[in-house]
C-alpha cells in the first residue's frame, strides 16, 4: 500500500497583489501525475485546504476540480481533514456527495471516537487510520471541566490489530515554524506531547509549513509553495508505503514554479546583486528588495523595476531601511510647543537623520494638507 501525505494547501491565499492560484495549479497538476504514476493509493490532506473558511468561487472550483481529477483519472482513495483556516462544515457540506467517489472528510470532531476511525485494505495489507480534524477546547472538553490530553487520548487510542497511521491538524513535538502559521493552542496546551501519539506507525501532520519530522515516523509535510519570502526551504509531499505491516517513509520534493527572492541590497551594490538574479521557474520570478539608503532617493524604485523586468522578473515588496548616522538630535520638552510644521520636520530629521533637511516639495505638499485639514475642520 502506497499513501502520499500533503498539507496546508492554503487555496485562496494571496501574497501583497499577487494571485497564488497559478502555482496552486501548477502543484495539482503535478500531484495528480505523481499520484499516477507512484502509484498511490491513498492520499491524505491534512488540513487548511483553503486560506479563509469562506474561500472564494474560484478556490472552491479548484479543490473540486482536483477532487473530480483523483476520482477520474486515478483509482486513489482520498482522506481530508479539516485545518484551522478551514470551515469544516463547509468542507464536510458534501460528503454524500463525495463518498462513492473515495472521497472522506472529517471537518468537525464528533463526540464519537469511532467516527474518526476508517479500516482500509490494498494489495493484502490492512491499514487503520484514525483522522483527526482541527479542534478547540470547547469541543474536546463540551463541560468546560478535565484534562485536554486526557480527552485527546481516547479519540487516538485503540487496540491495535494492524497498522495504525494518524492524521492530525495540530501543534505536536518539538517543531520549527516556518513564520506564516496561525499559533493555535490546544486548551493551553502549547504543543500536544510526541508521547500521546507514539504508538502510530506513522503521524501525518499539518498546520506547520516547514517540512520536517518531530519523532521517528511523525511528519510535517509543509505546505506545497512557499507562502512568504522568507519560506526559503524547498517544499516537498512524503511518500509512505506500507509492506509486510511495516511502514517505511520518503520526501519527494515538489517542483518549484515560481521563485521568490529577497534581495538584501544598498544603494551601491543593488544592480550588481539584482544582475546575479536568474529566472529559471515556469512563472515569473518575484522579488522582495531591502535596500539600504542614507536617505530618499527620487525615482529608485522605477529604476529597480525596470532592471527586474528586463530579467523577467517583478518588484513585488520593496523595503527601504535608511542608515542612523551619530548626531546630536533637538529635543523638546513640551510637544504642544511646536507647530505641526515644526513636529513634522522632527519627525523626518529623526526617521531620515542623513538627510539635511526636508526636501521643500515634500514640505510644500505637508502645508497644503495642513490647509485643507483646516479649511475642512473649519466647514464643519
Amino acid at each position: 500500500m502506497r499513501i502520499l501525505h500533503t498539507s496546508d494547501w492554503h487555496l485562496g491565499k494571496r501574497l501583497f497583489k499577487l494571485d497564488r492560484g497559478p502555482e496552486h495549479q501548477h502543484f495539482l497538476n503535478w500531484l495528480i501525475q505523481t499520484l499516477i504514476e507512484k502509484k498511490i493509493d491513498v492520499l491524505l490532506i491534512a488540513g487548511d485546504v483553503f486560506d479563509v473558511p469562506t474561500p472564494p468561487h474560484q478556490s472552491l472550483e479548484v479543490f473540486y476540480e482536483f477532487l473530480h481529477r483523483v476520482s477520474t483519472e486515478t483509482k486513489t482513495e482520498t482522506f481530508i481533514i479539516a485545518g484551522n483556516h478551514d470551515s469544516g462544515l463547509l468542507l464536510e457540506a458534501p460528503s454524500k456527495l463525495l463518498s462513492p467517489h473515495r472521497i472522506k472528510v472529517w471537518g468537525k470532531l464528533s463526540p464519537n471516537h469511532e467516527d474518526h476511525w476508517i479500516k482500509i485494505e490494498k494489495e493484502g495489507e490492512v491499514l487503520e487510520i484514525c483522522a483527526i480534524p482541527f479542534f478547540r477546547s470547547y469541543e474536546l472538553l463540551p463541560q468546560g471541566e478535565g484534562d485536554a490530553l486526557v480527552a485527546l487520548k481516547k479519540y487516538v487510542t485503540k487496540i491495535k490489530t494492524h497498522p495504525q497511521l494518524l492524521m492530525l491538524h495540530h501543534l505536536a513535538g518539538m517543531y520549527e515554524a516556518a513564520g506564516s502559521e496561525q499559533v493555535i493552542s490546544l486548551s493551553g496546551v502549547e504543543s500536544i506531547p510526541v508521547e500521546v501519539i507514539k504508538s502510530f506507525d506513522y503521524v501525518a501532520l499539518g498546520h506547520i509549513h516547514k517540512p520536517q519530522k518531530i519523532s521517528d515516523q511523525s511528519y510535517y509535510s509543509g505546505s506545497p509553495i512557499p507562502l512568504r519570502f522568507s519560506e526559503t526551504k524547498s517544499k516537498s509531499v512524503i511518500i509512505i508505503e506500507l509492506k509486510n505491516g511495516k511502514m517505511n517513509s520518503e520526501l519527494l520534493s515538489i517542483p518549484l514554479s515560481r521563485a521568490l527572492h529577497i534581495l538584501k541590497v544598498s544603494e551601491s551594490d543593488w544592480k550588481a546583486k539584482m544582475a546575479a538574479l536568474e529566472a529559471k521557474t515556469p512563472l515569473t520570478s518575484m522579488v522582495e528588495v531591502q535596500i539600504t539608503l542614507t536617505a530618499p532617493r527620487v525615482g529608485l524604485i522605477d529604476e529597480i523595476k525596470d532592471q527586474l523586468e528586463k530579467q523577467g522578473m517583478e518588484l513585488l515588496s520593496y523595503l527601504p531601511f535608511y542608515s542612523q548616522a551619530e548626531r546630536s538630535e533637538k529635543r523638546h520638552e513640551k510637544l504642544f510647543e511646536l507647530s505641526p510644521l515644526e513636529l513634522f520636520e522632527e519627525f523626518y530629521k529623526t526617521k531620515y537623520p542623513d538627510s539635511p533637511e526636508v526636501p521643500h516639495e515634500l514640505k510644500d505638499d505637508f502645508k497644503n494638507l495642513l490647509e485643507k485639514a483646516r479649511h475642512a475642520t473649519s466647514q464643519t
